[in-house]
Protein backbone atom coordinates (compact mmCIF):
# COMPACT_ATOMS: atom_id res chain seq x y z
CA UNK A 1 0.00 0.00 0.00
CA UNK A 2 1.41 3.34 -0.97
CA UNK A 3 2.89 5.55 1.73
CA UNK A 4 0.68 8.54 2.44
CA UNK A 5 2.15 11.95 1.81
CA UNK A 6 0.51 15.35 1.99
CA UNK A 7 1.33 18.52 0.16
CA UNK A 8 -0.35 21.82 0.87
CA UNK A 9 -1.01 23.98 -2.12
CA UNK A 10 0.98 27.15 -1.58
CA UNK A 11 -1.61 29.36 -3.19
CA UNK A 12 -5.07 27.84 -3.12
CA UNK A 13 -6.30 27.29 -6.64
CA UNK A 14 -9.65 28.93 -7.29
CA UNK A 15 -11.54 27.27 -10.09
CA UNK A 16 -14.41 28.91 -11.89
CA UNK A 17 -17.79 28.28 -10.30
CA UNK A 18 -19.75 30.88 -12.24
CA UNK A 19 -22.57 29.59 -14.35
CA UNK A 20 -21.20 27.61 -17.27
CA UNK A 21 -23.11 27.79 -20.51
CA UNK A 22 -24.88 24.52 -21.09
CA UNK A 23 -26.15 23.42 -24.44
CA UNK A 24 -29.59 21.94 -24.17
CA UNK A 25 -30.08 18.44 -25.40
CA UNK A 26 -33.32 16.75 -26.18
CA UNK A 27 -34.67 13.61 -24.60
CA UNK A 28 -33.63 11.88 -27.80
CA UNK A 29 -30.01 12.25 -26.83
CA UNK A 30 -28.70 15.18 -28.89
CA UNK A 31 -25.16 15.82 -27.74
CA UNK A 32 -24.34 18.91 -25.71
CA UNK A 33 -21.44 21.00 -26.91
CA UNK A 34 -19.69 21.61 -23.58
CA UNK A 35 -17.68 18.89 -21.74
CA UNK A 36 -19.75 17.37 -18.96
CA UNK A 37 -22.75 19.52 -19.73
CA UNK A 38 -26.23 18.57 -18.63
CA UNK A 39 -29.37 17.50 -20.46
CA UNK A 40 -31.74 20.41 -19.75
CA UNK A 41 -34.66 19.19 -21.86
CA UNK A 42 -36.94 19.47 -18.82
CA UNK A 43 -35.82 23.05 -18.22
CA UNK A 44 -33.90 22.10 -15.09
CA UNK A 45 -30.43 23.54 -14.73
CA UNK A 46 -27.82 23.16 -11.99
CA UNK A 47 -27.64 25.97 -9.45
CA UNK A 48 -23.95 26.13 -10.24
CA UNK A 49 -21.09 24.06 -11.62
CA UNK A 50 -17.75 23.83 -9.87
CA UNK A 51 -14.63 22.86 -11.77
CA UNK A 52 -12.74 19.99 -10.12
CA UNK A 53 -9.61 17.93 -10.84
CA UNK A 54 -9.82 15.68 -13.88
CA UNK A 55 -9.85 11.90 -13.58
CA UNK A 56 -12.32 11.96 -10.68
CA UNK A 57 -13.19 8.45 -9.58
CA UNK A 58 -15.40 9.15 -6.54
CA UNK A 59 -16.24 11.78 -3.95
CA UNK A 60 -17.14 12.04 -0.29
CA UNK A 61 -20.09 14.17 0.73
CA UNK A 62 -19.72 17.81 1.77
CA UNK A 63 -18.66 18.32 5.41
CA UNK A 64 -19.95 20.87 7.98
CA UNK A 65 -16.72 22.87 7.50
CA UNK A 66 -17.62 23.41 3.85
CA UNK A 67 -15.07 21.05 2.27
CA UNK A 68 -15.23 17.70 0.52
CA UNK A 69 -12.70 15.09 -0.60
CA UNK A 70 -12.57 13.79 -4.17
CA UNK A 71 -10.65 10.71 -5.27
CA UNK A 72 -8.80 11.09 -8.58
CA UNK A 73 -6.21 9.26 -10.61
CA UNK A 74 -5.37 6.42 -12.95
CA UNK A 75 -4.57 2.74 -12.52
CA UNK A 76 -0.96 3.65 -11.66
CA UNK A 77 -1.44 6.46 -9.13
CA UNK A 78 -4.30 7.99 -7.20
CA UNK A 79 -4.87 10.87 -4.82
CA UNK A 80 -7.40 12.71 -2.70
CA UNK A 81 -8.07 16.42 -3.18
CA UNK A 82 -9.70 18.52 -0.48
CA UNK A 83 -11.78 21.28 -2.03
CA UNK A 84 -14.55 23.79 -1.43
CA UNK A 85 -17.55 22.53 -3.43
CA UNK A 86 -19.00 26.02 -3.77
CA UNK A 87 -15.92 27.83 -5.08
CA UNK A 88 -13.71 25.05 -6.41
CA UNK A 89 -10.81 26.21 -4.21
CA UNK A 90 -8.36 23.33 -3.64
CA UNK A 91 -6.84 23.31 -0.15
CA UNK A 92 -4.53 20.34 -0.40
CA UNK A 93 -3.98 16.84 -1.71
CA UNK A 94 -2.94 13.41 -0.51
CA UNK A 95 -1.35 10.58 -2.47
CA UNK A 96 -3.08 7.27 -1.71
CA UNK A 97 -2.96 3.62 -2.71
CA UNK A 98 -3.54 2.84 -6.37
CA UNK A 99 -6.11 0.31 -5.11
CA UNK A 100 -8.41 3.11 -3.89
CA UNK A 101 -11.93 2.78 -5.34
CA UNK A 102 -14.22 5.02 -3.27
CA UNK A 103 -14.16 7.55 -0.43
CA UNK A 104 -16.48 8.76 2.34
CA UNK A 105 -16.02 10.94 5.42
CA UNK A 106 -17.60 10.51 8.84
CA UNK A 107 -18.94 13.44 10.84
CA UNK A 108 -15.98 12.97 13.19
CA UNK A 109 -13.62 13.79 10.32
CA UNK A 110 -12.44 10.23 9.77
CA UNK A 111 -12.00 9.44 6.07
CA UNK A 112 -12.92 5.96 4.85
CA UNK A 113 -11.01 4.89 1.75
CA UNK A 114 -12.24 1.71 0.09
CA UNK A 115 -9.44 -0.42 -1.39
CA UNK A 116 -9.81 -3.25 -3.85
CA UNK A 117 -7.42 -5.36 -5.90
CA UNK A 118 -7.89 -8.64 -7.74
CA UNK A 119 -6.96 -10.51 -4.57
CA UNK A 120 -7.96 -8.48 -1.52
CA UNK A 121 -9.93 -5.60 -0.06
CA UNK A 122 -9.66 -3.23 2.88
CA UNK A 123 -11.05 -0.05 4.37
CA UNK A 124 -8.33 2.44 5.19
CA UNK A 125 -9.23 4.95 7.92
CA UNK A 126 -7.48 8.32 7.81
CA UNK A 127 -7.51 11.36 10.08
CA UNK A 128 -9.15 14.11 8.01
CA UNK A 129 -7.07 16.82 9.74
CA UNK A 130 -3.61 15.30 9.38
CA UNK A 131 -4.15 12.86 6.49
CA UNK A 132 -2.42 10.19 8.56
CA UNK A 133 -3.57 6.58 8.31
CA UNK A 134 -5.20 5.61 11.60
CA UNK A 135 -5.79 1.93 10.83
CA UNK A 136 -6.53 -0.47 8.01
CA UNK A 137 -9.54 -2.78 8.31
CA UNK A 138 -9.21 -6.01 6.27
CA UNK A 139 -12.30 -6.97 4.28
CA UNK A 140 -13.44 -10.36 3.00
CA UNK A 141 -13.43 -9.21 -0.65
CA UNK A 142 -12.27 -6.29 -2.81
CA UNK A 143 -14.11 -3.06 -1.95
CA UNK A 144 -16.20 -1.31 -4.59
CA UNK A 145 -17.85 1.53 -2.67
CA UNK A 146 -17.95 3.08 0.79
CA UNK A 147 -20.56 5.40 2.25
CA UNK A 148 -21.34 6.78 5.69
CA UNK A 149 -24.66 6.26 7.48
CA UNK A 150 -26.87 9.05 8.79
CA UNK A 151 -25.38 8.65 12.27
CA UNK A 152 -22.16 10.08 10.84
CA UNK A 153 -19.97 7.38 12.36
CA UNK A 154 -20.74 4.09 10.61
CA UNK A 155 -19.24 3.10 7.26
CA UNK A 156 -20.99 0.69 4.89
CA UNK A 157 -18.59 -0.93 2.42
CA UNK A 158 -19.80 -2.75 -0.69
CA UNK A 159 -17.45 -5.61 -1.53
CA UNK A 160 -17.49 -8.50 -3.95
CA UNK A 161 -15.86 -11.25 -5.93
CA UNK A 162 -17.05 -12.55 -9.30
CA UNK A 163 -19.45 -14.95 -7.59
CA UNK A 164 -20.79 -13.01 -4.59
CA UNK A 165 -21.27 -9.54 -3.12
CA UNK A 166 -21.83 -8.25 0.42
CA UNK A 167 -21.78 -5.11 2.55
CA UNK A 168 -19.48 -4.84 5.57
CA UNK A 169 -20.51 -2.51 8.40
CA UNK A 170 -17.53 -0.78 10.08
CA UNK A 171 -17.35 1.55 13.10
CA UNK A 172 -15.33 4.59 11.99
CA UNK A 173 -14.13 5.29 15.53
CA UNK A 174 -12.39 2.01 16.30
CA UNK A 175 -12.43 0.13 12.98
CA UNK A 176 -14.49 -2.70 14.45
CA UNK A 177 -16.51 -4.76 11.96
CA UNK A 178 -20.10 -4.77 13.20
CA UNK A 179 -21.50 -7.21 10.69
CA UNK A 180 -21.86 -8.29 7.08
CA UNK A 181 -24.98 -8.24 4.91
CA UNK A 182 -25.28 -10.39 1.76
CA UNK A 183 -26.48 -8.44 -1.29
CA UNK A 184 -27.23 -9.30 -4.95
CA UNK A 185 -24.21 -10.14 -7.07
CA UNK A 186 -24.74 -7.20 -9.44
CA UNK A 187 -24.96 -4.58 -6.67
CA UNK A 188 -23.30 -1.30 -7.66
CA UNK A 189 -24.30 1.11 -4.88
CA UNK A 190 -25.84 0.97 -1.40
CA UNK A 191 -27.43 3.25 1.22
CA UNK A 192 -28.76 2.35 4.68
CA UNK A 193 -32.00 3.92 5.89
CA UNK A 194 -31.95 6.50 8.68
CA UNK A 195 -32.60 3.90 11.39
CA UNK A 196 -29.98 1.52 9.92
CA UNK A 197 -32.43 -1.34 9.81
CA UNK A 198 -32.79 -1.54 6.03
CA UNK A 199 -30.21 -1.42 3.27
CA UNK A 200 -31.18 -0.05 -0.13
CA UNK A 201 -29.16 -1.83 -2.81
CA UNK A 202 -29.00 -0.63 -6.41
CA UNK A 203 -28.24 -3.25 -9.04
CA UNK A 204 -26.77 -2.74 -12.45
CA UNK A 205 -30.09 -3.50 -14.18
CA UNK A 206 -31.87 -0.68 -12.31
CA UNK A 207 -33.55 -2.77 -9.63
CA UNK A 208 -33.45 -1.56 -6.03
CA UNK A 209 -33.71 -4.14 -3.24
CA UNK A 210 -34.61 -3.41 0.37
CA UNK A 211 -32.61 -5.79 2.55
CA UNK A 212 -32.80 -6.26 6.30
CA UNK A 213 -29.48 -5.38 7.90
CA UNK A 214 -30.24 -7.73 10.80
CA UNK A 215 -30.81 -10.96 8.86
CA UNK A 216 -30.04 -10.20 5.19
CA UNK A 217 -33.56 -11.01 4.00
CA UNK A 218 -34.96 -9.14 0.99
CA UNK A 219 -38.12 -7.28 2.05
CA UNK A 220 -38.97 -5.75 -1.32
CA UNK A 221 -37.59 -5.03 -4.78
CA UNK A 222 -38.66 -2.35 -7.25
CA UNK A 223 -37.39 -1.08 -10.60
CA UNK A 224 -36.32 2.51 -11.29
CA UNK A 225 -34.99 2.05 -14.84
CA UNK A 226 -32.01 0.64 -16.70
CA UNK A 227 -28.28 0.86 -16.03
CA UNK A 228 -28.08 1.79 -12.37
CA UNK A 229 -24.86 3.52 -11.32
CA UNK A 230 -25.18 5.31 -8.00
CA UNK A 231 -27.63 5.63 -5.12
CA UNK A 232 -28.13 8.28 -2.41
CA UNK A 233 -30.75 8.66 0.31
CA UNK A 234 -32.13 11.99 1.52
CA UNK A 235 -31.27 12.83 5.16
CA UNK A 236 -34.91 12.43 6.22
CA UNK A 237 -35.10 9.03 4.53
CA UNK A 238 -38.08 9.88 2.32
CA UNK A 239 -36.38 9.99 -1.10
CA UNK A 240 -33.84 7.96 -3.02
CA UNK A 241 -31.77 9.55 -5.77
CA UNK A 242 -30.78 6.98 -8.41
CA UNK A 243 -28.25 7.79 -11.12
CA UNK A 244 -28.89 5.88 -14.36
CA UNK A 245 -27.14 5.83 -17.71
CA UNK A 246 -29.79 5.08 -20.33
CA UNK A 247 -29.64 4.96 -24.13
CA UNK A 248 -31.17 8.44 -24.21
CA UNK A 249 -28.58 9.79 -21.76
CA UNK A 250 -27.90 9.91 -18.04
CA UNK A 251 -30.53 11.04 -15.55
CA UNK A 252 -31.40 10.85 -11.86
CA UNK A 253 -34.66 9.27 -10.76
CA UNK A 254 -36.10 10.73 -7.55
CA UNK A 255 -37.94 7.88 -5.85
CA UNK A 256 -40.58 8.21 -3.15
CA UNK A 257 -39.48 5.62 -0.58
CA UNK A 258 -42.97 5.14 0.86
CA UNK A 259 -44.59 4.32 -2.50
CA UNK A 260 -41.48 2.93 -4.26
CA UNK A 261 -42.36 5.06 -7.28
CA UNK A 262 -40.43 7.60 -9.35
CA UNK A 263 -41.91 11.02 -8.61
CA UNK A 264 -39.68 13.04 -10.96
CA UNK A 265 -36.52 12.80 -13.05
CA UNK A 266 -33.59 15.20 -12.87
CA UNK A 267 -31.06 15.68 -15.67
CA UNK A 268 -27.53 14.38 -15.26
CA UNK A 269 -24.40 15.34 -17.18
CA UNK A 270 -22.48 13.06 -19.48
CA UNK A 271 -19.82 11.05 -17.60
CA UNK A 272 -21.63 11.49 -14.27
CA UNK A 273 -20.16 8.97 -11.82
CA UNK A 274 -22.19 9.31 -8.64
CA UNK A 275 -24.74 11.36 -6.74
CA UNK A 276 -24.51 12.78 -3.22
CA UNK A 277 -27.04 14.65 -1.09
CA UNK A 278 -26.16 17.59 1.14
CA UNK A 279 -26.62 17.26 4.92
CA UNK A 280 -29.58 19.63 4.73
CA UNK A 281 -31.19 17.59 1.96
CA UNK A 282 -31.68 20.71 -0.13
CA UNK A 283 -28.94 20.06 -2.71
CA UNK A 284 -27.96 17.18 -4.96
CA UNK A 285 -24.31 16.89 -6.02
CA UNK A 286 -23.66 15.19 -9.35
CA UNK A 287 -19.98 14.22 -9.67
CA UNK A 288 -18.52 14.24 -13.19
CA UNK A 289 -15.15 12.82 -14.18
CA UNK A 290 -13.20 11.89 -17.30
CA UNK A 291 -9.54 11.86 -18.30
CA UNK A 292 -9.97 15.35 -19.74
CA UNK A 293 -12.07 17.19 -17.16
CA UNK A 294 -13.92 17.00 -13.86
CA UNK A 295 -16.65 19.01 -12.23
CA UNK A 296 -19.40 18.92 -9.60
CA UNK A 297 -22.85 20.02 -10.66
CA UNK A 298 -25.18 21.13 -7.87
CA UNK A 299 -28.94 20.91 -8.28
CA UNK A 300 -31.82 21.83 -5.99
CA UNK A 301 -32.99 18.55 -4.49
Amino acid sequence: MARLTRRRVAAAITLTSAAIAIAACSAGGTLATSPGSTDVSAGIRPEHIVQAPKNILASAGPQPNGTMWVLTGSAESRGLFELDPTSGKVFGSISVSSAARSVAQAATGVIGLALGTDRAGALELLDGRTAKVIRTVPLSAPAREVMVASDGTTFYVLTGWGSSSSVTVVDSQDGRVQGTVPVPLEAVSVAPDVQQTTLYVLQRDGRVSQISIADGKVAATFVVGDSGQSLALSPDGTALYVLKDTDAGANVAVVNVATESVRRVLPAPASCLEVLVSASGSQLYEVVGTAGYGNIQIFAA
